[in-house]
Formats: C-alpha cells, sequence, structure tokens
C-alpha cells in the first residue's frame, strides 16, 4: 500500500539536493536563463555530474544511483524550484536513458549509460518530433533503410533538448517501405556519426538552459546495434509509449516544483508588503488565492507521486501519468499567473524570478504530448 511517509534516504536526498539548489542553481537561475539556448553553461552540468544526477535513474551496475521514479520526482521538484531549465536537461537525459533501461541489450547499457553517470558531465537528447510530426507520431517520416549489417538513416528532427551538448540520441524513425507506428523503431545515434549535424537553434521562451535545436540526418549509418528493442512489429512503438508514460509522470514533477517556487515568492510578499496599514495577506482576495494555489500544488503533487509509485510498482500506470502531467502543467501556469497578480507591479518585470517561473510553467502543456493528447489518452482508458 502506497505510503506518503518519505523514507529517511528521501528525506535525505531532499535535505542535500535543496542545499546544493539554494546555494549553486538559484543564485545563477537568471544568468543563465538570460544566456538563452545559444550557449550552455558546463558548470551547472559539471556540478551535478559531481554528484551523479544527472541522470539519477540509471542502474546502479552501470554506474547510476539506481533511483526509483517517486525519489526521482521528489529530486526533479527540488532542482525545478532553483531553475526548471536545468531540470529539464535532467528530464531530456532520463528520456533519452529510458528506452535503454528498458529494453537495451546488455552491450547497449554498457556502452551508453555510464557516460551519463561519469564525474565528466555528458548529456544525451531524445529525438522525436518532427517538422510534420508532433502528437501525431504516424506522420513520421524520418526513415532507417537496411544496408547489410547497418541502416541508413535519413531525416530531420525538431524541438530537440540537449541537442547540442548530447553525445547521443535516441531517436525513432520508421522502417520503409511503410511509416506507420507498427514500422517505428529505436536507435542510439552517437553525437560524432558522420551525416548527423545541428540544424536551427529554436530559441525558447522558457526553460531556456536546456538547448533545443533541429536535428539533420543526412544517410547516417549505424550499426544494427544501435536499433534498440528489436526488429518485431510494433516493438518501436511499444517502447515509445512506454517512455513517454514515465516522462509524463516527471513532467509533473517539474510542473510542481516551478509551481511551489512561484507560489513561495507570492506568499513571502503578501506577508511582507504593508497597504493601508497592514499586510496584503490581511486581505481575503489575497489570502484566499494563496489558499487555492497551496491546495492546487498539494493536489499537482500527490498526483504525481502516485502516477511514479505506480511505475515503480510496475503496475499500470498510462492514466495516472497523463493524469498528473495534464493537471501539474494546468496548475503550475495557474499558479504562477496568480503569482503575478499578487506581485503587482514588481511581478510584471523582465528578468525577475515571477517572469521566469511564468515564462517556463507555459512550456509544459506542450511537451511529452499536448494536454489535449493527455485527455484523448485518459478519455480512451475510460
Amino acid at each position: 500500500m502506497i505510503s506518503l511517509d518519505l523514507t529517511r534516504e528521501q528525506k535525505r536526498i531532499v535535505e542535500k539536493t535543496r542545499a546544493l539548489v539554494r546555494e549553486e542553481i538559484t543564485p545563477k537561475s537568471l544568468e543563465i536563463d538570460a544566456n538563452g539556448d545559444d550557449q550552455f553553461d558546463w558548470s551547472i552540468a559539471n556540478l551535478l555530474s559531481k554528484h551523479n544526477l544527472l541522470c539519477p535513474t540509471i542502474p546502479k551496475e552501470y554506474g547510476g544511483l539506481g533511483m526509483n521514479h517517486l525519489t526521482t520526482a521528489l529530486l526533479i521538484e527540488e532542482i525545478s524550484m532553483g531553475c526548471a531549465g536545468v531540470a529539464t536537461v535532467m528530464n531530456a537525459n532520463i528520456h533519452a536513458a529510458s528506452p535503454i533501461v528498458l529494453a537495451g541489450t546488455k552491450h547497449q547499457k554498457e556502452s551508453f549509460l555510464p557516460l551519463l553517470a561519469s564525474t565528466t558531465p555528458a548529456l544525451a537528447a531524445f529525438a522525436l518530433t518532427e517538422p510534420g510530426a508532433g502528437s501525431d507520431v504516424e506522420s513520421i517520416t524520418s526513415s532507417a533503410e537496411a544496408d547489410g549489417e547497418e541502416y541508413v538513416i535519413t531525416g530531420t528532427k525538431d524541438y530537440v533538448l540537449n541537442a547540442s551538448a548530447a553525445s547521443f540520441f535516441a531517436t525513432f524513425v520508421c522502417i520503409p517501405p511503410f511509416h506507420n507506428r507498427a514500422s517505428l523503431r529505436a536507435f542510439i545515434i552517437p553525437a560524432s556519426t558522420p551525416g548527423l549535424s545541428l540544424g536551427r537553434v529554436r530559441n525558447k521562451v522558457g526553460i531556456r538552459y536546456a538547448n533545443t535545436s533541429e536535428i539533420l540526418l543526412d544517410r547516417v549509418r549505424v550499426s544494427a546495434d544501435n536499433m534498440v528493442g528489436g526488429n518485431r512489429s510494433g516493438s518501436g512503438y511499444l517502447l515509445l509509449t512506454q517512455t513517454l508514460d514515465r516522462g509524463r509522470a516527471l513532467v509533473g514533477a517539474v510542473a510542481v516544483g516551478i509551481a511551489q517556487a512561484s507560489f513561495n515568492l507570492a506568499l513571502n510578499h503578501a506577508r511582507t508588503r504593508i497597504q493601508f496599514g497592514k499586510p496584503i495577506m490581511k486581505n481575503q482576495a489575497v489570502s484566499f488565492a494563496l489558499a487555492e494555489m497551496a491546495t492546487k500544488i498539494e493536489l499537482a503533487r500527490l498526483m504525481t507521486w502516485k502516477a511514479c509509485w505506480l511505475i515503480d510498482q510496475d503496475q499500470d500506470h498510462t492514466t495516472a501519468s497523463s493524469m498528473a502531467k495534464w493537471y501539474a502543467s494546468e496548475a503550475a501556469l495557474e499558479v504562477t499567473s496568480k503569482a503575478v497578480e499578487i506581485l503587482g507591479a514588481g511581478g510584471y518585470m523582465a528578468n525577475t524570478y515571477a517572469d521566469k517561473y511564468s515564462r517556463d510553467a507555459r512550456v509544459l502543456a506542450t511537451v511529452e504530448g499536448t494536454n489535449n493528447i493527455q485527455k484523448a489518452i485518459i478519455a480512451s482508458l475510460l
């Protein structure tokens, strides 16, 4: 039965991460946000790698911490309170590693997973979306044609997080002559492979620490050994859905962290801002708004915990993950908007924490499948 009591180890991780965020990440978050997608500050990645936090879900036998998803969600929430862009870099790593952890061969795991658990920082990227294929994966046109013991991969992937800094890419393409769910296959492509290059840099409004670019695949040759999950009809699509289900729950954790940080900012302002001889917290309009914000954050957190717990128990978690991602991202949008109202004119200033939280929250309704897609998934499983 699920317990709401954190273990001693989980409490230790939360306390240690909170101190790391307070001392090392939050003070730099506005600076790295201002740098945008054009520059990647390796000092933050180096900091995380020293604590083996760049991809904490990697099993211990491959050098990782072997964290389960619930503990990872606690970690991601704390990191997101300091900088959601940093948490997104971690999530992108986890996302790229997930197909390998779930269905990779021993050779694939030994070759790629230790890279993300090294004290020398390394990143990975998950490449799925294309210029003409977002939520509609059956519109994917990138292809992998067999040529002896190799596959030749051609196509374009877009909005790829960690793109410019990645050591390898986990990508999904189709096996000709078909382009549908059954023909999807997963491949690992090292960043140094000839024919792979960066396209346009996507200069985002939020989560700006996570560099985002197009990936151009011009007759990229990879060994057949780089296919993940086998070459059976539908194997790639099954692996994709399993990977996305896990990723959505952790997007919920990012949303909770952003919302909590924004709430804390608004609450402190409401307690210290004096108007008409009293703190504005004494006004019911403000205090009730904060009560609603706190309740939505708590519900989003519990939904995220439940989804992660189901993943860790190897139980059906598709609906719970979609619910957590959808609700938490909507809650983050609402909480950050309310916080700006409570902060008044100061909340509308550029290059402030309130500004950053609002911009970071905006993208969460889109990543890992839009919220309308989450509603469609939930409805299909009712």
